[in-house]
């Protein structure tokens, strides 16, 4: 009987011992975060807007934490194979991913058997916005968002308009649009809406004169633009973008409820320690604002746009309500 009493006095005495032995050394672990080098995982192709300013947001936290922050862009099936890889990593700092609203928010609203859920990830931070851009094949008349509204309304059976199927980013002006158009008695049903792996892709399909419009990054339009093979007729929001000083934006056109704007951030698998959240996040804020991380994002469209983790989570969730609710 003594050796049970003297049994459980000694677990009682061990295992509380044990568990702050536990907890010091995990602490400990994650107090030398990160350790080696950190991969970032975009789910889409290289020199797209995610990619350009998860790249931004790598050499900030390089330059903070004196340790590589890899950008590995894993392009293909919509984007989700890239999205699940880097949530279904280890939580322990070293894998995240380049989050955005073609990886969160849209899928969840539009996306069907879509293997995973928004809720089920640790947003960490928010690191910038950027807007979208209606651009139409080079031979149209059209200049502005009430031409093409006009055109439809007359024939919008011979209307070709091209996305990415209701699975990224690109397309979320896309429904607020086709929602504006309904709302001002403008039938939509009949357009026909073609659907494009990627925003490449569109741009070239625009450009070739197999659909009429669509929308796409600023990044995207670029080189067929410069070459005079499409036009752009709007861009979302209320901030004109200094490449394109004269094309007015969809404020400016009177379509006040088309105002999409593109976002990447970190995010990583559920149940990251909150130590490295805060060391990420931390890092993130300190610099978003400076001069020259301003600098480095307005050479690809893009703005300061820095939200904590639980600020992020809600954005991202309440985006993914508004456009399911289109």
């Amino acid at each position: 009987m003594k050796k049970k009493i003297g049994l459980v006095v000694s677990l009682a005495i061990i295992v509380p011992l044990l568990a702050v032995f536990l907890s010091v050394s995990t602490v400990t672990a994650q107090g030398k975060y990160p350790a080696k080098p950190v991969t970032v995982i975009v789910p889409w192709s290289v020199g797209g807007s995610t990619d350009m300013v998860a790249r931004v947001g790598a050499k900030i936290l390089s330059d903070k934490w004196g340790v590589s922050v890899n950008v590995t862009a894993k392009p293909g099936g919509k984007g989700i194979p890239g999205t699940v890889e880097a949530l279904s990593a280890a939580p322990n700092g070293y894998t995240l991913l380049a989050d955005a609203d073609g990886s969160n928010a849209v899928p969840a609203a539009w996306g069907k058997g879509v293997p995973f859920k928004i809720e089920d990830r640790t947003y960490i931070a928010k690191i910038a916005e950027f807007p979208w851009v209606f651009a139409i094949r080079a031979g149209l008349p059209w200049k502005s968002l009430d031409d093409v509204a006009a055109a439809i309304k007359a024939n919008p059976d011979r209307i070709k308009w091209g996305w990415l199927g209701g699975t990224a980013g690109a397309d979320g002006p896309v429904g607020q649009l086709r929602d504006a158009l309904k709302k001002r008695g403008i039938d939509v049903s009949k357009v026909k809406m073609v659907t494009y792996p990627g925003g490449v892709d569109l741009i070239n399909a625009i450009a070739g004169g197999h659909v009429d419009i669509g929308s796409a990054s600023t990044t995207s339009v670029g080189p067929m633009f410069s070459a005079g093979k499409i036009k752009l007729i709007a861009i979302t929001g209320n901030r004109r973008y200094e490449a394109y000083p004269d094309l007015k934006t969809t404020m400016e056109q009177g379509w006040k409820t088309v105002t999409f704007q593109g976002h990447v951030g970190f995010a990583g698998p559920k149940g990251l320690p909150p130590e490295i959240v805060k060391a990420i996040e931390d890092a993130i804020k300190a610099s978003i604002d400076t001069p020259e991380i301003k600098k480095e994002l307005a050479k690809i469209g893009a703005f300061p746009a820095f939200a904590g983790s639980q600020d992020f989570r809600t954005y991202v969730l309440d985006l993914a309500k508004e456009l399911k609710e289109l």
